[in-house]
């Protein structure tokens, strides 16, 4: 009974400095919500989380352009420990890789100073490892008035973007960035998609922090989450497009070219999977002589594209039920003279020739007198129908819609005639490679895209049935003659279905024609099985001794295709 009575005593006096402990605790929580003292504001601590662009991805999953974070570095000097101080500038040595030399002179003050710049986040994470280690090894003196132990003080700076490929891409893929007033420039997709590459939020962190400077995630710390930009997923086959370019550097030294261009569109979709220059640029290095560069000719350059224009002519002429393909017409033996100052040539002089001839030996002189039974509102409406004079809406900015006369100029035959062999209008690339697309996808017309999504949101693009399926067809099949027998033999390969146009046209300078001067183009088709392509080159102002686009953009498009056969995305049927 006794010893019962010894073990209550015991246990109650336990139970009495338990409770006791806990009113202690309870009181100081207390004391502590109500009466924060002054050195307690050293444990708060606030982050903001910049926000980063979206990355921009190829179809076969290369980053071919993003946003980098970076950091800075400071610290203040007076408040090392002279003790220590050797120790610190070994170990920053020994974390950054720089010399120890370079750290004693940026030391040497008792201001703040950043001691380093704009270094990548996996040095920033391992100099984070380091603070925590210098603030154990007590390298760093508290601020006595302020109760506060100044350390590696490491901050984000706003991120930088990067472009892993240098020139590849460009000057489609453009830049963004900010210029010395602080003004957003860009050009290219990075420009064009800038809406939904931008980021959208910085994040944001408030709270306390322990010892390691880790934030506490109590109910008194304020998070906000970050929302960067969306990423966006292109067409774009990188590895074609390498290879396209490096076709393309190779062949313009011996072309003598000012610039060679190349596109190639999946037919059935409008999806362009390579779009290339031989003129391009670094986007992280923009040099002097880079300024001509930047131009995206593709949209950009407006030109008179020549005979290309014959089978849209041709397009118009079926549509209204104006012309029979077997018919014959006088070629003039190769001059024609039309108007009084006004003397129409071809390369070859024909008597005659029926309208399938005239496009396989490319007669200017049959095409203009084919081009005035369309009356001035026919021709006129029948070249917007075909997306020339506006703008291709390919999604790229700052595009070019070229050149076209009024209702009023097309009253005049002799634009009406020039405008039917590829004269008297400008076009860009793009605009033709748009038109031409539909002869091998059954009188459809499809807006060209370089993008494909972004996010989980897929782009749309613009289908139009601009003519009959049939038309369609003989135009496609005549086109197969030009690379059988034509100006585009060079072209074919066996197994596979290749045809198209070539168009070589003089350029015009202050009204006048300069001999020597060249545009030379070729848009083509080539099918297998399986896949259907849309090919448009061009050669600007080629040598003048080899200017013709049966010796330029036709010898472009042939290693293009050979290079699609080489990656299987052509199979020829043996």
């Amino acid at each position: 009974m006794q010893n019962n009575d010894k073990n209550t005593f015991k246990i109650s006096i336990l139970y009495g400095f338990i409770i006791f402990i806990i009113l202690i605790f309870l009181l100081r929580v207390l004391y502590i919500s109500t009466h924060k003292p002054s050195h307690f504001l050293s444990l708060k601590w606030s982050h903001t989380d910049l926000a980063i662009r979206g990355k921009i991805i190829s179809k076969d999953d290369y980053i071919i352009a993003q946003n980098k974070k970076i950091f800075s570095v400071a610290i203040i000097p007076k408040y090392i420990n002279p003790n220590k101080k050797d120790l610190l500038i070994n170990l920053l040595s020994i974390y950054t890789n720089k010399p120890k030399s370079y750290f004693k002179k940026v030391l040497n003050t008792n201001k703040r100073v950043i001691i380093l710049k704009n270094i990548p986040y996996n040095i920033k994470k391992n100099l984070v490892y380091l603070s925590n280690v210098l603030t154990l090894k007590k390298v760093f003196l508290e601020n006595k008035v302020k109760k506060i132990t100044y350390g590696l003080d490491i901050f984000e700076e706003p991120s930088i973007r990067y472009y892993p490929f240098k020139d590849r891409f460009e000057p489609i893929l453009g830049y963004a960035r900010y210029d010395r007033n602080h003004k957003k420039v860009g050009i290219g997709i990075e420009k064009y998609y800038d809406d939904i590459l931008m980021p959208k939020q910085n994040g944001y962190i408030k709270g306390y922090r322990d010892i390691k400077n880790r934030i506490i995630y109590d109910n008194s710390a304020i998070i906000k989450h970050r929302i960067d930009g969306k990423d966006l997923h292109l067409n774009i086959n990188l590895v074609l497009q390498g290879k396209i370019e490096n076709i393309l550097d190779t062949l313009k030294p011996q072309m003598k070219a000012q610039e060679l261009l190349s596109v190639v569109m999946e037919s059935k979709t409008g999806k362009i999977i390579a779009i290339a220059t031989s003129n391009r640029y670094n986007p992280m290095h923009i040099r002097k002589k880079d300024i001509p560069n930047l131009k995206t000719s593709h949209i950009q350059y407006s030109y008179e594209p020549g005979s290309v224009m014959k089978p849209i002519t041709l397009a118009l002429l079926l549509d209204k039920k104006k012309v029979n393909i077997l018919e014959v017409l006088n070629a003039h033996n190769g001059v024609f003279h039309f108007k009084r100052h006004f003397t129409i040539y071809d390369d070859e002089p024909f008597k005659w020739l029926n309208v399938i001839q005239a496009i396989i030996h490319s007669s200017n002189i049959v095409f203009a007198q084919l081009g005035l039974r369309l009356t001035p509102q026919e021709f006129r409406n029948g070249l917007l129908k075909f997306g020339l004079y506006q703008k291709s809406g390919i999604d790229l900015p700052y595009e070019y819609r070229g050149i076209l006369f009024s209702e009023k100029g097309f009253l005049s035959e002799t634009h009406r005639a020039s405008n039917a062999f590829g004269y008297a209008l400008q076009v860009n690339l793009i605009q033709l490679l748009k038109a031409y697309n539909s002869f091998n996808n059954n009188g459809i017309m499809i807006t060209p895209k370089i993008a494909n999504k972004y996010g989980k949101i897929k782009l749309s693009t613009i289908k139009k049935q601009i003519i009959s399926p049939a038309i369609a067809q003989t135009i496609l099949n005549i086109l197969r003659k030009v690379v059988l027998k034509g100006t585009a033999i060079n072209t074919n390969i066996p197994g596979l279905f290749i045809a198209g146009k070539t168009g070589t046209a003089k350029i015009n300078k202050n009204g006048k024609y300069v001999k020597g001067l060249y545009n030379s183009s070729f848009i083509g088709f080539v099918n297998d099985k399986t896949h259907k392509y849309t090919i448009a080159t061009l050669a600007i102002k080629p040598d003048k001794k080899r200017y013709f686009a049966s010796q330029t953009a036709v010898v472009v498009f042939r290693n293009i295709v050979e290079t699609m056969i080489e990656m299987n995305m052509l199979i020829p049927n043996k």
